[in-house]
């Protein structure tokens, strides 16, 4: 009974204390000054692809199931990026199921 009675006060002590979590305000990402838009639903991930040491961002396309790659030609605090590209595997473009 008594690890019950410790385990109760943990959670209400975690629950009474719990700060409801802060988002920041959306960034919209430019390429050379133009937003970047492939439509709904993208599926957008930041990491070095090209292993230069900045996080590049590489950018799903829900319509079309195309895969953009942006270099990132900034800093990781600042992504600056100037054209993509479309991934490819053994020389063609890599699509996938999409809606």
């Amino acid at each position: 009974m008594r690890k019950v009675l410790v385990l109760g006060a943990a959670l209400l002590a975690t629950v009474a204390f719990a700060q409801i979590p802060r988002f920041a305000e959306p960034v919209l990402l430019t390429d050379n000054g133009t937003t970047i838009d492939v439509g709904y639903y993208g599926a957008p991930q930041m990491f070095d692809w090209d292993l230069d040491g900045r996080k590049d961002l590489v950018l799903g396309q829900f319509t079309s199931g195309y895969i953009r790659f942006y270099s990132n030609v900034g800093e990781d605090s600042a992504p600056a990026f100037s054209g993509f590209e479309y991934l490819r595997a053994s020389g063609a473009q890599i699509t996938l199921p999409s809606g």
